[in-house]
């Protein structure tokens, strides 16, 4: 995974976003470029977009919530936003505004926020936003890009929590605020994107200095690399490597890491989700290094925590099964990107072919109807929260799975649903 430079390294600024039509216009080429050229999106399937065209204009707040699964995700709701003729305001990392960048994004709509802080500017800014109703709000609800378009990863209640917010600023109007959620994937469209997958492989293994194993199934290959990975961790953390299946080591050794590090800073160990519970450790951590009478020795084991709560977040982006579930070209390509990043350092990896990207609107939550005096405005947010969940992965399982690996049965995975072979799909220009 892609690591972002946390508040200790790289300092929050809010920058207010202000959408200039003079930058949109110039950005669009760019933005373009960058997903035909980098990216490799050659064509966009964006579906029937012609529910949420008739609702944008309005008066009701409108949050769009896309899951997150590629580094194209922005440029593809950029491009949505032209389809629409509509420019949307996006809440982003703040790290993507470092250096130049500053200066072009908030003209473009997008406004950082920092996870793991206290500033509420980026809150009360979206809140704004919703509650004005003039332009749709881009807010990715998975927060971090786990490269997994077939399964969700828990939600954070961000985008819930904004959209009530907004919701009950908006009821004395009469208006209400709507979360559109969206499901995104990817697909290969080249006849053939296996050998330059198997050439990645082959870097790889070459990296823990293998000879090319090039006798066994790419599948086999990908799951004992990422064997000898999580051996390496397991004698790093807990001194030796241990036995069993895949996906329980990779569990027990999250666990390991997230309880030494809650008793450590917190005193105590929380029953949320693995993302909820690194975000609360970060925030502790940063928090602590910048308070001036942290010594050296402090602020050193403050690192190494930061550090390993990075690798608890790489490890829950491997479930452990997710390929073997599924063997598919799309699903296998995601994990060697990430190796790619992991083990190579390859902040910046490119998919290994063209693509078409895949948008799917579900049924848009009306959060102003479920408020109402007698319910808190915490259980609404929980419960928006969980139906937004369900209805993206439900997107994402209607789109269906990718191409069967070649070398697999391909009853292991169901064909794509019809309507992506009747719908209409545009080509990037």
């Amino acid at each position: 995974m892609r690591r972002l430079p946390l508040a200790d390294e790289l300092p929050y600024h809010f920058y207010p976003p202000k959408i200039q039509p003079l930058w949109s216009s110039l950005a669009k080429p760019y933005i373009r470029r960058v997903l035909k050229k980098e990216l490799k999106i050659v064509e966009i399937d964006f579906g029937d977009l012609s529910r949420l065209k008739e609702q944008i204009g309005k008066g009701d707040g409108i949050l769009l919530a896309p899951n997150h699964c590629d580094h194209a995700d922005c440029g593809l709701m950029f491009e949505l936003a032209r389809r629409l003729g509509m420019p949307f305001y996006y809440m982003a990392a703040y790290q993507i505004f470092a250096g130049l960048n500053r200066f072009p994004l908030p003209r473009l709509g997008v406004f950082p926020v920092d996870r793991e802080g206290s500033d509420i500017r980026a809150f009360k800014t979206a809140v704004g936003i919703l509650s004005k109703a003039t332009n749709p709000l881009v807010v990715f609800p998975e927060g971090e890009i786990y490269h997994m378009a077939d399964r969700l990863t828990p939600l954070r209640e961000g985008a819930g929590a904004l959209a009530a917010s907004a919701a009950k600023t908006l009821a004395k109007t009469g208006k209400t605020v709507w979360i559109w959620p969206i499901g995104i994937k990817y697909r290969y469209i080249d006849a053939d994107p296996i050998p330059v997958l198997l050439t990645l492989m082959e870097s790889l293994e070459a990296r823990f200095t293998w000879f090319p194993r090039r006798g066994r199934s790419l599948v086999v290959r990908i799951y004992d690399y990422a064997e000898a990975l999580l051996a390496l961790k397991e004698i790093e953390y807990l001194g030796n490597a241990r036995k069993g299946p895949l996906r329980e080591r990779i569990a027990d050794l999250r666990t390991v890491l997230l309880e030494s590090i809650e008793d450590r800073r917190l005193g105590k160990r929380s029953a949320e989700d693995v993302p909820t519970r690194v975000k609360e450790l970060r925030r502790v951590c940063i928090e602590r290094l910048a308070d001036r009478t942290t010594d050296a020795d402090e602020a050193f084991s403050l690192r190494k925590d930061l550090h390993d709560l990075f690798v608890v977040i790489q490890l829950f982006s491997y479930p452990g099964d997710y390929l073997k579930a599924c063997p598919t070209v799309e699903r296998a390509a995601e994990i060697l990107l990430k190796f790619e990043q992991d083990v190579l350092g390859a902040n910046d990896a490119e998919p290994r072919g063209r693509r078409r990207a895949i948008l799917r609107l579900g049924e848009p939550i009306d959060v102003g109807a479920r408020l109402t005096p007698a319910r808190k405005l915490r259980s609404v947010i929980a419960d928006v929260t969980v139906d937004l969940e369900r209805s993206i992965q439900a997107l994402l399982d209607q789109i269906g799975v990718g191409r069967p690996l070649t070398s697999l049965p391909s009853a292991l995975c169901p064909s794509e649903s019809a309507d992506l072979v009747s719908t209409p799909v545009g080509s990037v220009t």
